[in-house]
């Protein structure tokens, strides 16, 4: 009865919407794949992690993989039969629809066109100095006289988040963009905001932007980086991370080329173009920038990149984050672009590219996941549970591989690490390469109490809901997208 209330209200809260009309996550026709999947048969996959189970976990990450990429018949961004993803609200957008949606649907939000108000993804400012340095950077770029591969390799990302249509109308029902709103559930003594339903999925896309700027002169190969998998961590990582600027390797994307290629090589020396490292538009889900849709585009053009978003320019989508509260600590998997789908480097794996499906078409088959749905292994509870075993390490490349040490200081959380029993031995991971998703969101929350610390990012170990760290915060249900739009 609940979810269907909350389907009802998904429908009322959009019909009113008519520059957005989000859909909800479909069925992608996977044999075994159902969503939402009973937390009971996910919590059996995991605790008891047999070959089978194993399997099963991948294929409902990449079953959500596959119902987000479907195309959704609607037109987004200038973009007809949009991914469904796309469809999807923003924090902004959700936060703006009316407190009671029920009553006042008609008059949800005018039928303006939809920004695409991508930014700097947000975390990296957790990134000691990381505006500053990318200042100087665009600073020396725009001066740079070196027009080779290397000079002109595009290491700029950008994000926004969407929350599919039954989590965009629990959102809003209980008004989480709303800090007063968020006062108001920890002056009533709660610890948490309430439980999204089942069927709640939030994603955060990451996008590069092919265009001139980053071009080999007189060529229309475009030039990026190109992830070489997860590194051995060393000194200067500590201090400064993994991020693309220090990937050694590039490829190279011909923008003329709308179709796919038979690239799937890196050029290392990031000097040589060829057939075998120059892929096609076509290898990856884009958004092209059109007459008609580049004024869609203009906060990224005129706050993030200091240069226009031009026709004829496109958006390629690099990574994506995705969760679903299918169960208590939520699901988590990430995805990222990579040159050899077939053989995708760590944090991913054979084994999990092995379990595409082939209902997965291109270029969504282009993309790489990382999965891990418990903080260690062997899994422990929600509550009452320790920090040994073996660490689970889920991370993006393109999101926190740049992440060194300062990032996860001071605490809380206080790092205590995994110890493995078998080993004598206690795993501390200090840097985003090493990194899990859960155990990072699992700090999410807003600082109620200015005698307290606020809780920042964790990297890889166990934290239990009732952890006294968060004594003066309001938990935000592993959604750091509420802790930190809320207003």
């Amino acid at each position: 009865m609940q979810r269907h209330k909350l389907s009802m209200l998904a429908g009322l809260l959009l019909t009113g919407y008519a520059a957005a009309q989000p859909v909800p996550l479909p069925n992608p026709g996977i044999p075994g794949y159902n969503f939402p999947e009973p937390e009971s048969t996910l919590m059996q996959w995991i605790n008891q992690p047999s070959a089978a189970h194993v399997r099963n976990l991948h294929r409902h990450g990449w079953g959500l993989w596959a119902a987000l990429t479907t195309p959704s018949g609607q037109t987004e961004y200038g973009l007809a039969n949009a991914p469904v993803y796309l469809t999807w609200l923003t924090p902004e957008e959700v936060a703006a629809l009316p407190a009671d949606a029920e009553a006042n649907a008609a008059s949800a939000l005018a039928a303006a066109p939809r920004q695409m108000r991508l930014r700097v993804p947000r975390q990296f400012m957790r990134i000691p100095g990381f505006m500053e340095k990318l200042q100087a950077r665009l600073e020396a770029l725009s001066q740079s006289q070196d027009q080779s591969a290397r000079g002109v390799r595009d290491t700029s990302s950008f994000e926004m988040v969407g929350y599919d249509p039954s989590a965009a109308a629990f959102a809003s029902k209980n008004q989480l963009f709303s800090k007063a709103a968020l006062s108001k559930l920890y002056q009533a003594g709660n610890a948490s905001i309430p439980a999204f339903p089942s069927t709640a999925v939030t994603v955060k896309p990451v996008y590069k932007l092919v265009n001139k700027a980053n071009m080999i002169p007189g060529t229309s190969l475009y030039v990026m980086p190109a992830w070489p998998g997860t590194p051995k961590p060393t000194p200067a990582m500590q201090s400064g991370g993994f991020p693309e600027e220090a990937w050694p390797g590039c490829v190279y994307i011909d923008a003329k080329n709308p179709g796919r290629s038979g690239a799937q090589s890196v050029d290392p020396s990031c000097s040589r173009p060829s057939a075998a490292n120059t892929f096609g538009l076509g290898d990856f889900i884009r958004i092209p920038i059109t007459a008609a849709n580049a004024a869609l585009f203009s906060s990224l053009a005129q706050k993030q990149l200091k240069q226009p978003v031009e026709p004829g320019d496109t958006l390629i989508l690099m990574a994506m984050h995705v969760t679903s509260r299918e169960m208590t600590e939520w699901t988590w998997q990430t995805f990222f672009w990579t040159p050899a789908p077939a053989k995708p480097p760590l944090p991913s794996s054979v084994a999990v590219a092995q379990a595409r499906p082939s209902q997965l078409p291109w270029p969504a088959a282009h993309y790489a996941m990382s999965i891990g749905y418990q903080m260690v292994a062997p899994n422990q509870p929600v509550n009452g549970g320790r920090s040994v075993g073996s660490p689970v390490t889920v991370y993006n490349p393109y999101l926190e591989a740049g992440f060194g040490s300062r990032v996860f200081q001071p605490p809380p959380p206080v790092n205590v690490g995994i110890y493995n029993s078998k080993t004598k031995t206690t795993f501390k991971g200090t840097l985003g390469i090493q990194s899990n998703c859960m155990t990072c969101h699992s700090g999410a929350s807003v600082n109620m109490d200015s005698t307290v610390k606020p809780i920042g990012y964790a990297t890889n170990f166990y934290i239990p809901r009732n952890a006294p760290m968060f004594k003066g915060n309001l938990q935000t249900e592993f959604l750091w997208s509420i802790a930190d739009d809320a207003k």
